[in-house]
């Protein structure tokens, strides 16, 4: 009883220790990603050497290993967020701006900006939304995997 319990408690201690590794690998991750989007310096597409094919594989790559960190559509809801923001900000300098605009190509341009930033506001909603879409398929997919895995054990259980 005794090497159970030492046992036991040395597993729980891993897991514990698991958790919290994975808990910091993903807290670094959105901390990272979250010092990039406000610093002003998140860009749509990636500063690779080469052409835009190069880029948009990078960005691939880095939204797969986001997503393989923090859970499926993590990236989505991410870029989402941060787009659906741009364009809060876009529509609120427009706003600002109305008050001293005095000519028609000042109203217009004053006008494109707000569709802009509105624009902005519902693809990045719709993203975040795919992300969220995401992140729940993969969850229903997990739940179905453990019950079929539950029910193929019950059947052998049956037979044995």
């Amino acid at each position: 009883m005794v090497a159970f319990n030492q046992f036991y408690l040395t597993l729980k201690r891993s897991l514990k220790q698991l958790a919290l590794s994975q808990l910091a690998v993903r807290t670094v991750c959105l901390l990272m990603v979250t010092v990039i989007a406000i610093g002003g310096v998140w860009s749509p597409t990636a500063m690779a050497v080469g052409s835009q094919k190069a880029a948009d594989v990078v960005n691939e790559r880095a939204a797969a290993e986001l997503d393989r960190v923090s859970g499926a559509g993590t990236s989505d809801k991410l870029g989402g967020t941060v787009q659906e923001t741009v364009g809060k900000a876009k529509r609120g300098a427009a706003n600002l701006t109305d008050g001293f605009d005095n000519s028609l190509g000042d109203k217009l341009d004053s006008a494109a900006n707000k569709l802009d930033g509105a624009t902005d506001e519902v693809a990045g909603k719709v993203k975040r939304d795919v992300g969220k879409a995401k992140g729940a398929a993969a969850n229903a997919a997990d739940d179905v995997e453990e019950t079929s895995k539950g029910f193929v054990e019950s059947v052998k259980d049956f037979f044995n």
